[in-house]
């Protein structure tokens, strides 16, 4: 199988499991959010799925971003 894309390998056939289990996606304005819980009611931004580029240039949705909230996931 080949595979073209510009994601790391790691992103794409990750190691170990738990790193996927970890990540939850959650709706937000510009689209979904994929998120990891850094602590209790804290949250990381990992990726933004969304399909209008600018919503990519918004520092609310910059990876590494945490949430302050109480999500239900």
């Amino acid at each position: 199988m080949i595979l073209y894309t510009s994601v790391p390998y790691e992103h794409v056939f990750p190691t170990e499991q738990n790193q996927f289990d970890a990540q939850k996606t959650i709706p937000c304005q510009a689209g979904q959010l994929i998120v990891e819980q850094e602590g209790e009611g804290a949250y990381r931004i990992v990726r933004l799925i969304s399909s209008n580029p600018h919503d990519f240039l918004k520092p609310e949705y910059a990876p590494g971003t945490l949430l302050n909230a109480e999500l239900n996931i």
